[in-house]
């Protein structure tokens, strides 16, 4: 991101209250506000700036992990390494569930910018409201993640000054997302334009995308229904006249992999993605979906393999056996090499080729001095969001519509047009299928799964193994044990107690 060296000021800033900003994390990590920070820091624009770089550093730290909307998936299997998480194995207990306390604190970061920047004095009224339309993004984003993995969760919309402060219990889904609609109107209202400036920080295209996987989410989870799906594909249309697109697809292989390279600065196809840089942070998640070296040594194709020399990778997870078999589909799919990879041998007498180990090869990382996994993590991006314009149409029964979006992600992928039915389940199916081929390893197949189930398209409980015979399983997580013993407003997630 162009504004990372602005995060040392924020950093300094923040230690003055290091301690404090870690206190009360056994509640909603209320967080006091230091007087001297408030003082010393809050007083020109360029402290609300250095701020709000603080806080997307957050977002990436939060965000930089499978537990939440990949583990629970059909997307891996265990690694040669392993330990899988309890997500995977459908496991999830009060003492083992991770705790929302750092998800709270990044939402105290949003509601404490949000309040000071209103002190500030700004040279450009516009650049003030950038500012506030980030962090009302962010707060939207944050919410509706919680929201997704634990379903009911406490509303915090003020920076809390005091350990002391109301204990709030869970608020009702309907008026969580209530505020996650808002949140996201106030974002769009505050941008200036359509402009994206930098792929690293969000903008209002970014802002209309996170309304459209908002919308899709409460029309089919939350029984919002048509009036839903019509507000999404009204913001991915939108979205669609800025003129993002997917790459010339003369180059097919090419294009795709550069969605991924940790090299491309700027995208056409990406309208939001958290940065990561060698040296700055470079332990994206892929880091527990590929190999140390040594565990892959003598592999006939060692060169071509995503491995660490230092032992910076654990191979924690592979690629699902049914995964392999939706690419094997269709060959010809330029994602196939793209997605997964496999370290052979072959026997020198007789010639049978031996498979060591299975990893994911989409997030392959930069070979400096040994590989660091520095490839961004693409929140949204056309290929994806076009899919979820597919999604929005066939929810419509538009489902001619519908195959037409399909297919122009399937023609840059080098696979056939779709050519089955065109009734509506098989249409959203379909698309369904496509979303997990185009987007697997990029944080988004189990909330699919969830939003799809819930639209009655698949039953969840077969379509994940291990979900196989669990049909009352919850799909939300249970809350921690040691987040309900210190607040005693808060119930446990339905199906745990």
């Amino acid at each position: 991101m162009n504004t990372y060296h602005q995060l040392y000021r924020f950093l300094i800033s923040l230690c003055l209250t290091t301690a404090l900003l870690t206190g009360c994390a056994d509640e909603l990590d209320i967080v006091p506000v230091s007087d001297i920070t408030s003082a010393g820091f809050w007083n020109t624009e360029d402290d609300a700036q250095a701020y709000l770089t603080g806080i997307y550093d957050k977002l990436r730290d939060v965000y930089n992990t499978t537990l939440f909307f990949e583990d629970r998936s059909d997307s891996f299997a265990p690694g040669d390494i392993g330990p899988v998480s309890e997500a995977w194995s459908q496991s999830l207990s009060a003492s083992n569930a991770p705790n929302w306390d750092d998800w709270y604190n990044l939402i105290y970061h949003c509601n404490l910018l949000l309040k000071e920047t209103e002190n500030i004095s700004f040279r450009e009224e516009t650049d003030k409201n950038q500012v506030k339309a980030e962090a009302h993004f962010i707060r939207a984003f944050a919410y509706f993640s919680l929201a997704r993995i634990w379903g009911e969760v406490p509303l915090e919309l003020t920076p809390l000054e005091s350990a002391d402060a109301e204990l709030k219990p869970r608020a009702p889904l309907s008026d969580v997302f209530q505020q996650i609609k808002s949140d996201v109107e106030q974002s769009l209202n505050l941008f200036a334009d359509n402009i994206i400036a930098d792929k690293n920080k969000v903008s209002r295209p970014a802002a209309l995308a996170l309304k459209a996987d908002v919308m899709l989410w409460t029309g089919k989870v939350l029984g919002g229904g048509q009036a839903d799906f019509e507000v999404a594909l009204s913001a991915l249309n939108e979205i669609e006249s800025t003129g993002v697109t997917l790459l010339d697809d003369t180059d097919k292989l090419a294009n795709y992999w550069s969605i991924f390279s940790s090299e491309n600065e700027n995208h056409e196809e990406i309208i939001f993605s958290l940065f990561f840089k060698y040296q700055e942070q470079d332990g994206m998640y892929a880091t527990n979906l590929t190999s140390w070296g040594i565990n892959v040594q003598g592999a006939d194709n060692y060169q071509d393999l995503p491995v660490t020399e230092a032992n910076r990778a654990r191979a924690v997870y592979a690629p699902s056996p049914k995964l392999r078999d939706l690419y094997a589909e269709y060959p010809e799919d330029v994602r196939n090499e793209i997605v997964i990879i496999d370290a052979i041998t072959t026997d020198a007498t007789t010639g049978a080729v031996d498979t060591i180990l299975t990893c994911f090869n989409k997030f392959r990382g930069t070979v400096y001095d040994d590989r660091y996994f520095d490839n961004d993590i693409n929140v949204y991006r056309w290929g994806g969001l076009l899919l979820l314009k597919a999604e929005a149409l066939a929810a419509l029964n538009r489902t001619q519509e519908a195959v037409m979006a399909l297919d122009l992600v399937r023609a840059r992928a080098n696979t056939p047009a779709y050519a089955g039915p065109m009734d509506q389940q098989s249409v959203e199916k379909t698309v369904l299928e496509e979303r997990w081929r185009e987007l697997v390893g990029e944080l988004k197949r189990w909330p699919d799964l969830v939003r799809f189930y819930h639209g009655g398209t698949i039953n969840i409980y077969e379509e994940v193994p291990n979900l196989q015979g669990k049909n009352s399983y919850p799909l939300y997580f249970p809350v921690h044990q040691s987040v309900l013993d210190n607040n005693e407003l808060l119930t446990q997630t339905e199906g745990y107690e």
